[in-house]
């Protein structure tokens, strides 16, 4: 409660409020700081028969007021500056041409990345405690056999954000659910642009992925902190996806893959311009990958609400009339294709209305037909919002050359 009376005691709106929430999440001094503790202790001196204890019983934290200060100032230099680094499967390993080591879809921020020499230089998977190792890397079992620095899987490609603020032991901050989304939104908008595809297959094992976290120090080098595991769904998610059959030979590959990595680059790079499209990404990556068939479906059409909705249109002339008209606009390249499409958008969104207001159970047969037609509306979609955000950029060049 005191913790709590402390964050209060912080400004409450304002730019400073503000960033702090982009910082950590909505009670940023007392997560940093029991987030803060949480690292430090796990180096803390093992006791074999534990018993709970006050923080100034435990050796170096004798002095209260002297750890309130040390934590204050930490907390003051926030934001920390962030790396994180998600191997991708290697069913997708393809999708970085081979002649390229990294490919940016940002001036700095973000970026495809191969294992390479030049990787393993600046982001070294290694701390010097070897008891602390494990428990930043992963933990369980597994990690009592580590018995020497991790490296890089040799001819991986990893998805690469950089963000700042605080990321603790366990997540769950800002920083770290951005980094989140982010892979999402990648592997979604991937799938949208056929550079991806959802397999068939089922592993024997339940998936496991994650992202190492890097942190930046005062003299300007990454220092790794941990590695955080990605939550099952996600996991799972990344376990269904392969190469698209658009890119599935290296011949293709060759041809394709630059085309498409450029459009994501274009898309990632636009900022906020892109933020519908990035956010649709991200929950048509979901639905793509989802297993039980009823939340895919209304995260389909969760998609289609983001880039086509309208509060005050939908007011006006329902949500359904709404989605289906510039759904079937958008994409129909004929009359008899807007009208095809019209007919079955009003049969698709009867289906979500009996999931959502009468808690419908299961999917027969033809409903499952349809959520495969709706998941086909929303790549459909989001590529023609791709190629208009695309052709918008290319109007502003001559503008701001001028």
């Amino acid at each position: 409660m005191l913790l709590l009376m402390a964050d209060e005691a912080l400004p409450q709106r304002g730019p400073i409020h503000d960033a702090l929430l982009a910082y950590v999440d909505d009670y940023p001094l007392v997560e940093f700081i029991l987030d803060t503790l949480a690292i430090e202790l796990q180096s803390a001196e093992y006791e074999k028969e534990p018993a709970r204890k006050k923080l100034v019983e435990v050796a170096g934290y004798e002095n209260s007021a002297a750890v309130t200060a040390r934590l204050i100032g930490q907390f003051e230099t926030l934001p920390n500056q962030y790396r994180t680094t998600c191997p991708l499967p290697k069913a997708l390993w393809g999708c970085l041409p081979d002649e390229r080591n990294q490919w940016t879809f940002e001036t700095t921020s973000s970026r495809l990345v191969r294992t390479s020499k030049d990787l393993s230089d600046l982001l070294p998977l290694h701390v010097q405690e070897d008891a602390d190792k494990a428990q930043r890397f992963g933990g369980g079992l597994l990690s009592s056999l580590l018995t020497g620095p991790l490296t890089w899987e040799e001819n991986a490609v990893h998805i690469q954000r950089d963000v700042e603020g605080f990321i603790g032991p366990y997540g769950g901050s800002a920083p770290d659910l951005e980094a989140r989304r982010f892979i999402r939104s990648v592997c979604g908008l991937g799938l949208a642009l056929r550079l991806f595809q959802v397999n068939s297959s089922y592993p024997v094992y339940p998936p496991k992925y994650g992202y190492f976290v890097h942190r930046k120090d005062n003299e300007g080098n990454w220092r790794a902190e941990r590695k955080l595991e990605l939550d099952d769904r996600i996991s799972w998610g990344l376990e269904k996806l392969e190469m698209g059959d658009l890119v599935n030979t290296p011949e293709k590959r060759v041809h394709w893959c630059p085309r498409i990595l450029e459009e994501m680059a274009q898309v990632i790079a636009a900022g906020k311009r892109a933020e519908p499209i990035m956010l649709a990404s991200q929950w048509y990556f979901d639905s793509a990958t989802g297993s039980d068939p009823l939340l895919p479906f209304i995260q389909a059409m969760v998609v289609l609400e983001i880039l086509l909705g309208d509060k005050a249109a939908s007011k006006e002339i329902g949500l359904n009339e709404l989605l289906r008209n510039r759904c079937a606009y958008l994409i129909g390249s004929s009359q008899e294709e807007r009208e095809d499409l019209y007919k079955t958008f009003s049969d698709i969104y009867d289906v979500r209305s009996q999931i959502v207001h009468r808690g419908k159970h299961r999917l027969n047969a033809h409903e499952r037909t349809l959520l495969s037609r709706l998941r086909s509306m929303c790549r459909r979609v989001i590529q023609k919002e791709v190629d208009l955000l695309r052709a918008d950029k290319k109007k502003d060049v001559p503008a701001q050359a001028s």
